[in-house]
């Protein structure tokens, strides 16, 4: 089953991107959502107070 990364800013919850990790098979047909909260990147919501901010 495959991954799909979705990265979260840790102070507003903001949907920032995702990434798709794929599994070992060829043509796997479903994808599994992991929710990550994560300060790597910053918040893109331009109403958002924490935009552009990492921290």
């Amino acid at each position: 089953m495959c991954c799909r990364k979705i990265f979260v800013h840790h102070r507003c919850g903001h949907e920032i991107t995702s990434l798709v990790e794929g599994c070992e098979k060829v043509e796997c047909r479903s994808t599994r959502d992991k929710p990550t909260v994560s300060n790597k990147y910053p918040c893109v919501v331009p109403t958002c107070p924490y935009y552009g901010m990492f921290d």
